[in-house]
């Protein structure tokens, strides 16, 4: 038992090293901006490459941790994504730019979702939910990593020392962490690497899709929504995603327990219902105070969804979990970064607060498919 508690602690770290690595990228992108001195277009071009080596690198991450195993995976995939850091710091111009975000988007890929398969090992080794705290551990790492870039502007730190540094403390950490996984090959690694995931990961993914799909609009335009819409200073506007990172922590360190009292499919209604009052709040009450508490409400609900998804992808086909959770994750990832063209493309015609309302409404898709808790969790 000694050793599966090592494992859950190094797991966390890893996570945390994931989430801290991203936000380091993240907390300076105009710093970034300013050094090439490229606007948003070229920012936007460099973004899709983000997103494009972060996709490719979904598709390829189930194969690849069937063959060589969850602790290699992560290895690779935090080698590839702290490599990726001096990368941009140092890229002289637009394509190269571009090119170390591809790498940044791979390496992110590649230790989410090895990161997540062994996390699923873990979780089957303690035979109880304790999954959705692993994900805890990846929004406190990039509050530490936000908050750390935050310094690093505040102090005139240049962008290639900092990156460096950081990329350099991560992988270090983060290598040192998965040397105290559990031992040994995990369940169906050395078989055939490609095959198609099963129809029971399909309701699974949708939730995914759901949860990420509300996460990511929350990032992206809640500042932008306390700004517009509910008039908010500059200030007062920037804690909405505050508000809901910490109730994201807040759910996600307690959450495996109220699963394991409630179930799974009671659990997920319930983060639906508590996810869609969040958004109505926001909507139907454009005040500061309002809107702020409201995307705190939504961190509530939705901090679960996601986490449970992937860890109930990861039982309904034991025998190769990591490629199930990386199709799950592929769907999730879709909706992640769908989300804001999502929002973009509608708030040009129906305006920003409708379209979160749209946003709202589509949760409701996780509450239909909740009974697909109860089948993974028998299996």
């Amino acid at each position: 038992m000694e050793e599966t508690r090592r494992a859950r602690v190094a797991v966390s770290v890893v996570f945390a090293v994931c989430g801290a690595a991203f936000a380091t990228w993240a907390a300076r992108i105009p710093a970034v901006q300013g050094k090439l001195g490229i606007g948003a277009g070229a920012l936007g071009i460099g973004l899709f490459g983000l997103a494009a080596g972060s996709v490719v690198a979904l598709l390829a991450a189930g194969p690849m941790i069937t063959k060589i195993g969850s602790r290699r995976g992560v290895l690779c995939g935090a080698t590839v994504l702290c490599a990726g850091l001096p990368l941009v710091a140092f890229a002289p111009d637009v394509p190269l730019f571009v090119a170390a975000l591809v790498v940044l988007g791979v390496g992110n890929s590649l230790l989410d979702v090895s990161m997540n398969a062994h996390a699923a090992r873990v979780e089957e080794a303690y035979r109880r939910p304790i999954f959705a705290g692993f994900h805890a551990f990846w929004n406190i790492g990039g509050l530490a990593g936000s908050g750390a870039g935050a310094l690093m502007e505040a102090w005139h730190v240049p962008i290639e020392a900092h990156f460096t540094g950081a990329g350099v403390l991560l992988v270090t950490t983060g290598a040192f962490a998965a040397a105290q996984f559990l031992p040994g090959a995990d369940r169906g690694q050395g078989e055939a690497a490609f095959a198609l995931p099963s129809k029971a990961l399909i309701p699974l993914g949708i939730i995914a899709f759901c949860g990420f799909l509300a996460e990511g609009t929350v990032n992206d335009w809640s500042a932008v929504y306390l700004r517009d819409t509910a008039l908010a200073s500059a200030a007062v506007a920037s804690l909405g995603y505050f508000a809901f990172s910490i109730t994201m922590i807040g759910v996600r360190t307690v959450a495996d327990r109220i699963v394991e009292r409630v179930g799974g499919v009671l659990f997920m209604r319930a983060a639906t219902a508590v996810t869609v009052a969040g958004f109505l709040l926001v909507v139907a009450v454009p005040v500061p105070v309002v809107t702020v508490l409201g995307f705190a409400v939504v961190g509530l609900g939705v901090s679960g969804i996601v986490p449970l998804a992937w860890s109930a992808a990861g039982r309904q086909e034991p025998d190769a979990p990591g490629r199930a959770i990386a199709a799950v994750a592929a769907c999730g990832y879709l909706g992640f970064l769908a989300g804001p063209v999502l929002v973009s493309g509608l708030s040009g015609g129906i305006g920003l607060r409708w379209t979160l309302a749209v946003v709202g409404a589509l949760a409701l898709a996780v509450a239909a498919l909740a009974p697909t808790m109860r089948v993974a969790a028998r299996r």
